[in-house]
C-alpha cells in the first residue's frame, strides 16, 4: 500500500452497511489513510488505515494482564482496487 492507491470501504449507518464509498489513499503527518471528506480534510480528520480494520470470521475478545482487553485476527475493511 502506498499514497496514490485506491481503496473502497464500507459505509454505515446507525451499525448497518448502507453502501461503499471510493478514496484515494493519501500520506498525512507520515501515515497513510483517508480524509472521508473535503470538510474532513478542512478540519484536519484524519482515518489512519489502522483504524479501518474490522473483526473477521476467526476474531475473537481476548485479554492480557496489565494491558486489557482486545480482539484478535481483525481483517482488512477496505477493498484494493485496481490502478
Amino acid at each position: 500500500m502506498k499514497a496514490g492507491n485506491r481503496i473502497r470501504v464500507s459505509t454505515y449507518i446507525m451499525g448497518y452497511e448502507s453502501g461503499f464509498e471510493d478514496f484515494t489513499v493519501e500520506e498525512f503527518r507520515y501515515c497513510l489513510g483517508i480524509f472521508k471528506s473535503d470538510q474532513h480534510r478542512t478540519a484536519g480528520n484524519f482515518t489512519p488505515l489502522c483504524e479501518l480494520y474490522e473483526r473477521g470470521p476467526e476474531s475473537e475478545n481476548d485479554y492480557i494482564p496489565n494491558y486489557g482487553s482486545y480482539v484478535t485476527n481483525l481483517v482488512q475493511g477496505w477493498s484494493d482496487l485496481p490502478a
